[in-house]
């Protein structure tokens, strides 16, 4: 696995397309409870700018999506992005999270 600086993981994710995302076994199986509608989640990563992107740990990285139907909520994407032959996007999970979670997070003290 690799390590990118974050304008890394933005250039990437401004440039793939649907055959380089993958789905890891943990994010089948939460998104079933936790999020129905993979579609609008493949409409993000390919269509949409993250509104934030953050690194948690090496070659993970968080990547939050307004949400298109819900104004008051925001989509947490976590990915493991990685380089083989080709690049490869990994989703591990997902979960909606209101927007004003990561409102508080810019707001300064």
């Amino acid at each position: 696995m690799f390590d990118y600086t974050l304008e890394e993981v933005l250039e990437l994710l401004n440039n793939i397309d649907e055959s380089q995302i993958k789905e890891s076994r943990h994010f089948i199986e939460s998104n079933i409870d936790r999020f129905a509608d993979i579609g609008l989640i493949y409409n993000l990563l390919l269509n949409k700018k993250p509104v934030q992107i953050g690194k948690t740990k090496t070659g993970t990285y968080k990547v939050v999506y307004e949400h298109p139907k819900q104004k008051s909520k925001d989509i947490y994407i976590y990915l493991i992005i990685m380089i083989i032959n080709s690049q490869e996007i990994t989703l591990k999970t997902i979960y909606p999270a209101n927007s004003s979670r990561r409102l508080r997070e810019h707001e300064p003290n």
